[in-house]
């Protein structure tokens, strides 16, 4: 979880580890590689195609345009890194939760601060080797919210709901 100010960097930060996570695969053929997926708010898809085209130009990326999940197999052929919004990751699952993604990287991942809703069922579903969540606001209106974040990034690192609420969300607390 990177929890840092507006305008800090956050992008570049996970643009960067996405190309080292690249460059030091394990596996030597990086046209085997899954690709990344970035899940963002639909105001901020083009910000993270420009980023990317601009600072790492030898990671082809593609802004998901509302295809049929039909079209997801050519677009992980064909890219690096994928970016969906919010909106689509929950009109693409559960066929998106059925591939395997290098990371996938939440920008602005108070969207998932409810657990019981779609979306975060939907990114909680994702498979990746490695997670991501970018935020600025980790917790909005209780604690709920950053375990909810946590159990897409660390699952389990903070114990189940239920003993989180027990042990954490005490109203005399």
């Amino acid at each position: 979880v990177l929890a840092d100010d507006m305008g800090l960097g956050k992008t570049l930060q996970a643009l960067a580890w996405i190309a080292w996570l690249r460059e030091n695969a394990l596996n030597p053929q990086p046209s085997t590689l899954n690709p990344s997926l970035v899940v963002c708010p639909k105001s901020v898809t083009d910000n993270w195609v420009s980023e990317s085209t601009r600072f790492y130009p030898s990671l082809p990326v593609r802004r998901w345009s509302g295809e049929t999940t039909d079209a997801l197999t050519t677009a992980r052929a064909e890219a690096d890194i994928i970016v969906i919004n919010y909106a689509q990751l929950r009109s693409l699952s559960p066929a998106i939760a059925k591939v395997s993604w290098q990371a996938v990287i939440l920008d602005e991942a108070q969207y998932i601060k409810n657990p019981d809703s779609q979306t975060a069922q939907a990114a909680r579903a994702l498979k990746a080797d490695y997670r991501l969540a970018l935020t600025g606001t980790p917790i909005e209106n209780r604690l709920l919210d950053l375990w909810s974040i946590f159990s897409f990034a660390m699952p389990g690192v903070l114990g189940n709901r239920a003993e989180f609420l027990r042990r954490f969300n005490a109203q005399d607390d």
